[in-house]
């Protein structure tokens, strides 16, 4: 259906938001992808190459509508730190470091949604995430999680909901929604409560 049968393409952007037959994301692996509500088909990130032919962890969004990709989000270029702003409020500067191992998924109403992985957050490091994000109407919001790398879980008690309960920093993790939109995750390689290896950890997420 269209991109390269030869390994290790760097990515063609074209203009932001603006889809056209040439467009194509570069190579990669460990993207996240989605479908929303209208049946588009949504890749975040991975580790592949960018638009100058660099490899590294990528951050950005893409959309393939209509036979044509559009480069919705992120930066052309890899190993880029996030853009947090302030948690829960959308912005149109505001967006997820560079990662690869991710989990994504749509909600009821068809919003996107990105949780963790192994990438970059706001210090200039690359590590394990368990940073929360929700793409709507064009923005980025930073839901939940910390902008840091490699923090251990919260978890308060179980089987109860609490604003401060967070899930450690992980990639490789498992993911579905319920019939009600909820995110259920389990598992992965990462932090626990002052522990790192491979999880077991059961959590949902009401959104």
């Amino acid at each position: 259906m269209g991109g390269s049968s030869i390994a290790n393409q760097q990515g063609v952007y074209g203009t932001l938001h603006v889809p056209a037959p040439g467009n194509i994301p570069g190579s990669r692996f460990g993207a996240v992808s989605w479908t929303d509500s209208s049946g588009n088909f949504w890749l975040f990130g991975g580790l592949g190459y960018d638009s100058n032919g660099s490899q590294g962890a990528l951050n950005d969004l893409w959309k393939y509508s209509n036979g044509e990709w559009s480069w919705e989000s992120g930066s052309k270029i890899v190993n880029q730190d996030g853009v947090y702003g302030n948690q829960g409020v959308p912005a149109p500067g505001n967006v997820p470091g560079s990662r690869n191992w991710s989990v994504g998924w749509t909600d009821s109403s068809g919003d996107l949604w990105l949780f963790g992985g192994v990438g970059y957050a706001i210090t200039g490091q690359d590590g394990c995430l368990n940073d929360l994000w929700k793409f709507s109407n064009g923005e980025w919001t930073w839901m939940s999680g910390s902008n840091l790398i490699n923090q251990n879980g919260v978890y308060g008690s179980i089987g109860m909901p609490a604003p401060g309960n967070i899930p450690g920093a992980r990639l490789f993790m498992s993911r579905w929604t319920d019939a009600n939109g909820n995110l259920w995750l389990i598992g992965g390689f990462g932090a626990a409560a002052g522990t790192e290896g491979d999880l077991s950890d059961l959590w949902m997420y009401l959104p």
